[in-house]
């Protein structure tokens, strides 16, 4: 069971894409990666600033919500049940999404 687990994820990694706050941001990159090299797995944060950025990069893509996998994270002010659940749905709302793959 051990090893199909990590198999999986070995697949869900390879078919990512991550962002940063650091070094900028390429529209036409993330687009690219989405619709050409079969990338699914979107990794980005609120600190990043780019949220709402990947939400136009999604949408030009053309690639399906049901088909991407898309994670964020929180900052520490966004720490307890409350705090966490509006950060979530903050996030969702930059994205352009209902749901969220996984928040960290």
């Amino acid at each position: 069971m051990l090893f199909r687990c990590l198999c999986i994820l070995a697949h869900i990694i390879a078919k990512m894409i991550c962002t940063s706050h650091q070094g900028g941001y390429s529209h036409d990159a993330v687009v690219h990666a989405l619709q050409k090299c079969g990338i699914r797995h979107i990794d980005t944060a609120k600190r990043y600033g780019c949220e709402s950025l990947l939400q136009k990069a999604i949408k030009e893509s053309g690639v399906n919500r049901e088909d991407l996998w898309i994670t964020t994270k929180l900052w520490h002010s966004d720490y307890g049940y409350e705090n966490t659940k509006k950060a979530c749905l903050e996030s969702c709302e930059r994205l352009g999404v209902d749901y969220l793959g996984m928040n960290l």
